[in-house]
Formats: C-alpha cells, structure tokens, sequence
C-alpha cells in the first residue's frame, strides 16, 4: 500500500452541500451574519411550542424580530453563525457539510469522484472503442422509447416474439433507421448494457434474453447517464472497478471560521454577453455555506500497489487504467488543462471577464504546480 499525504487548498469557495437548505424558518439575520436557531436553546429560554407556532404561521415572521421582541440575541440560540453578503429573506440557503462538531470537512467521495472523472476523460481519449460504445449507448438512450414501441408492435402481445433478439434487432433498425450492421451493434450495446450475453440469448437462454420490461429500463437509466460507459471503462461490477485501488479519505476537518455564506447567481447569455439572470418571476440566485478560499486541509491518499501490480490480471484491469492510476498527479493536470482552456473560450466569447481571469490564474498556477501536486474541479456552483 503506498500512501501520499496531501495539503489540500481551496483555490476558490467550495460548496459541498448536505441536501438540506435553510429557509427564513430556521435562522435569523443580522449585521451580515446568519445565525441557524437552536429550538431546543429556544424552548430552554421558557418559550412553549404552541406560543412559537403560533408566531412562525405569520406569513411576515422574521427569527431576527421575534427574537427581539422578547429580549433574546439570536446569537444566544444559534448553533451556529456564519458570514452572509445579503439578507436572505425569501432565498434558501444551502447548507455545506460538517462533522458532528460543526467543523467543515471535504469527503473523500468528493475528491475520489473528481479523480474518476478525470482517469475516465483519459481512458476515452485513449480506447477509440469505448468512445463508439459511449457513442452507441447515448443513441439508444435517446432512442429508447421508440425502440420499446417497435418491439411491442412486432411482438403484439407474443412473449415468444417480445423476447426473441431478432425482434430487437427489427426494432433498432426500423426505430433509428439504420442498416443491418449498425443495428447489429447497437443490439450488442444494448444486452452488454443491460448485463446479458447476446450469443446465450439467440441460443435460446431464457435467462440471458431481454424483453420489454428491460428495454424501459434504458430510458430510466438516463438518469444514470455515464454508468454503462463508466463500467465498460473501470469495471463491469465494484469488485473488478478500477477505481477500488485508490482510497481516498476525508479531509481534517477545519474550525467553522473557515466557512461563510457566499451568493451564487444563475447567468444567462443575452446579446453574446453573460449576465445575471433576472426574469419576471424573480431573480435566479442562490445562497451557499461555503468552505473560504486559501482554506488548507489535510487529506491522504492510499494506493494498494498489490491490486494495481499483482491481481491486475485477474480483475481485468487495463494496462492503460492501471498505467493511469500510477500517473495520477499527470492524469489530473491533463485534464484540468483541457478544461480550463474550455472554460477559457466560453468566458471570453462571452465576456465575463471575472470568470475568464480566475481560469486564467489557474492556468498560471497549474504550470507552476511543483511536482507532484495537481488541480482537482470539486463541489458546486
């Protein structure tokens, strides 16, 4: 096993949220910070439960002004407080993940998700078949409903004929209007996608053949987009994954001084130029507890070389996958690279010059990096 000790800086805010968002319900708001209520502190101050629900059914209720009305600082029944650049009045705030103590922290999940993307963008660049596989599946997945009503047309209620893989293969081709050779690889895509053998089920497996059922399935699994494409590249199951040879643990947390509120808005293109979304129905923005930029958190990464050198062969690993995982820090910067010449391009051609100057720092930073560090693109907004 070889471990790497990191130091891990936030090179901008960095949201990773819990799913759970704070509405004018929870907290008060004064002199730019948030305070999240602690109804137990509340009640311990002799306030009754009715008496607090009465109050919060008022469509005005305001924590901050309740909370003065009776002499109490929000600051003596909060939980906690953070910065907040606004008043956040009718806009939620999401809230950023911590340890019990109330101490931010990054998951290991988090950073290990970032690393998958980036060794999966290096596997496609280099495996022209798994590029046609991605190809064929995002094809299928947009054609999925119209696959589904063929094979229920030829089949007319005949499970015989439902089941029978000519039928999918009619279906694909007469439902994407192609020739007999695209179908036919289309149809492969579609039993390796759904974790059957083709050649079993011509034969006449029952077990390995599809039927209509399982073709919805590929619809539903648009919600799952990359799965199928990640599988062909890392791994059919967790056990021959890649990706299992990396572990990635959660940061060190750091003190909640560390955190603040920060405004995050929805931009829109109008007259070739970026701009703050407003509409009719409102302004498009959000508020987010964020972990402070120049933030440092301790992180390791551990490598299990026995995996990677001795048990390769037997997981199916590809030489260029475990090729990859040995050259991590390299494999990240590619890839941060690639995306930050993207984003590059877009905020220029649109002239939000903000945006266009930060990825113009860290194109900077990323060709400074000593050796051995990289750039990750973790959380959210």
């Amino acid at each position: 096993m070889a471990t790497q000790q990191y130091r891990l800086t936030c090179l901008s805010p960095v949201h990773i949220g819990t799913g759970q968002e704070w509405t004018r319900f929870d907290g008060a708001y004064e002199n730019k910070m948030w305070y999240v209520v602690d109804l137990d502190a509340v009640f311990a101050r002799g306030v009754g439960g009715d008496e607090l629900a009465q109050a919060m059914s008022a469509a005005d209720f305001s924590w901050a002004e309740w909370l003065s009305g009776r002499k109490m600082r929000a600051q003596d029944v909060a939980l906690y407080s953070l910065p907040c650049p606004i008043a956040p009045k009718d806009v939620a705030i999401r809230e950023g993940i911590k340890d019990p103590y109330l101490k931010p922290y990054i998951p290991g999940t988090t950073l290990k998700g970032a690393i998958r993307t980036a060794i999966i963008w290096h596997l496609l660049k280099h495996d022209q078949q798994a590029r046609t596989f991605a190809a064929d599946y995002l094809l299928l997945v947009g054609g999925a409903r119209d696959i589904l009503d063929e094979v229920q047309r030829l089949a007319k209620g005949n499970r015989e004929i439902e089941f029978n893989p000519s039928t999918h293969l009619k279906a694909i081709r007469q439902a994407l209007d192609l020739d007999d050779a695209d179908a036919q690889e289309l149809l492969s895509v579609v039993y390796r996608t759904l974790g059957k053998d083709l050649q079993e089920a011509k034969l006449g497996n029952r077990r390995e053949q599809i039927g209509a059922r399982d073709l919805r399935s590929l619809d539903k699994d648009a919600q799952f987009l990359a799965l199928p494409v990640e599988r062909f590249l890392l791994g059919k199951d967790p056990n021959h994954d890649l990706m299992r040879t990396l572990h990635v643990l959660d940061t060190q947390p750091v003190s909640l001084e560390q955190m603040e509120v920060e405004l995050v808005w929805t931009y829109t293109i109008r007259q070739n130029r970026l701009v703050e979304k407003r509409e009719d129905d409102g302004e498009y923005k959000n508020l987010a507890e964020c972990i402070k930029p120049d933030t440092h958190l301790q992180v390791r990464i551990d490598r299990d070389d026995y995996l990677l050198r001795r048990a390769a062969n037997q997981l199916h690993f590809a030489s260029t996958g475990v090729d990859a995982i040995l050259k991590l820090p390299e494999i990240c910067n590619r890839y941060a690279q690639s995306l930050i010449e993207h984003e590059m391009q877009f905020y220029t051609r649109y002239q939000l010059n903000p945006m266009r100057q930060f990825y113009d720092s860290l194109k900077q930073r990323l060709v400074s990096l000593p050796a051995g560090a990289f750039l990750l693109n973790i959380g959210w907004g």
